[in-house]
């Protein structure tokens, strides 16, 4: 169970006449009382801010369920467990107040039958998996929304809103629930929640509210509306380049309008290796931290390399103290997705998957892994941490 319960809440804010929002920190917290002073006869409410709140959080890259992983995960009843793949990595995840992840494969509904590359359909157990792990934050914006198209869409819908005390977001079923804000709610502090893709691999949408793209006029809309109702606003980014250690054009022109915009997190996902982290000051020098890439979480990428094994969980701590806000103690925790094989038959034999912290793995383990010797892949323990140092500053790896 999580340390702090939570709300989750759908905010609206709509133009029309005779409806209104109501705040989600009037819904979610009342006023304490306190006298102000010995001299003074009046009680006052007590500013929910007077005194330190500290939220944790935790974010990891792209859960990306190829069709090895699922048949893996698969029990005799047919159902499927993938939780023992995330043992060694469950700990930070089920300690910390709020956690994120990018589903990055589309979970469309079973009886579409599962698959893997290039048209994804996960089984529904994941999204089962992924709550009793811990996890609260789910990005369904990536360029595998649309592999089953609308149908898969509205599936995957139904499957989340049953999962209590989550949020996920980025696809819709009508243009009501795209203009909401998704809120989620911690020790009163109340956390927006954006998410927007590049594209979607050439698949178009059925209507124009069925996904969320990257487009500057709505994310400032979006935004505004955000911080109207909340403390922090997180954006779950899916962008970049596949395979590249560095943020491009667009990911560096997208990330200065978040910050000109003040939101207060970037967590972006999508090309399959991690890239840096910085703070990027906007134009009335908030500063927002942009993780540009967490790479890949779980996965099994056929075409991989040591880079596609390497990935990262960010943690940090959104503050307030005295109505002054601010995201601290910002770490990233190298992860590595191991598994093994037959290195003749790459593409078939691999199983045994785990993900490890990086800290943990082993040499000993680093020479068992399929990869080792797939397509001239050498893995190392020593080679994955260079990669790292190489990418992520230090200040970040302390």
């Amino acid at each position: 169970m999580k340390k702090i319960g939570f709300l989750v809440a759908m905010l609206v804010l709509s133009g029309c006449e005779n409806q209104s929002a109501e705040s989600p920190r009037d819904v979610s917290s009342a006023a304490e009382l306190a006298l102000v002073s010995s001299s003074e006869s009046s009680v006052e409410p007590e500013d929910p801010h007077d005194e330190e709140k500290r939220i944790s959080f935790v974010g990891v890259g792209d859960n990306l369920i190829h069709n090895v992983i699922f048949e893996e995960a698969q029990l005799e009843d047919g159902s499927f467990d993938f939780k023992p793949m995330f043992e060694y990595v469950a700990d930070p995840i089920e300690t910390a107040d709020l956690a994120f992840i990018n589903q990055e494969t589309l979970i469309g509904g079973d009886a579409f039958g599962f698959s893997g590359y290039p048209d994804f359909n996960t089984p529904s157990d994941m999204a089962d998996n992924l709550k009793d792990l811990g996890f609260d934050l789910v990005n369904g914006a990536s360029n595998h929304s649309l592999d089953k198209g609308k149908q898969g869409v509205l599936n995957t819908l139904e499957i989340w809103e049953q999962q209590e005390d989550m949020v996920f977001t980025g696809v819709f079923d009508s243009q009501e629930q795209r203009d909401a804000i998704p809120v989620i709610e911690r020790d009163g502090l109340t956390f927006s929640f954006l998410a927007y893709t590049y594209g979607t691999n050439g698949i178009e949408p059925d209507a124009s509210y069925r996904l969320n793209y990257f487009d500057k006029d709505l994310i400032t809309q979006d935004v505004k509306k955000a911080k109207e109702v909340s403390d922090f606003v997180i954006v779950s980014a899916h962008w970049g380049d596949e395979h590249m250690l560095e943020p491009n054009a667009f990911q560096k022109e997208y990330a200065q309008l978040f910050a000109d915009l003040e939101v207060d997190a970037v967590i972006g996902t999508h090309p399959h290796v991690i890239q840096p982290v910085e703070w990027v000051e906007g134009k009335n020098g908030h500063q927002t931290l942009v993780v540009y890439s967490l790479g890949n979480f779980l996965s099994a990428m056929s075409t991989g390399t040591e880079n596609n094994i390497l990935g990262g969980m960010i943690s940090f701590d959104f503050v307030v103290k005295e109505e002054e806000k601010a995201i601290e103690n910002v770490k990233w925790d190298a992860t590595v997705m191991h598994y093994t094989g037959d290195q003749n038959d790459y593409a078939e034999s691999r199983q045994n998957f785990k993900i490890y912290p990086l800290d943990d793995y082993t040499e000993e383990l680093a020479q068992q892994h399929v990869l080792n010797g797939y397509q001239e892949n050498q893995v190392s323990k020593a080679s994955l941490q260079q990669t790292t140092d190489k990418v992520i500053d230090s200040e970040f790896l302390k």
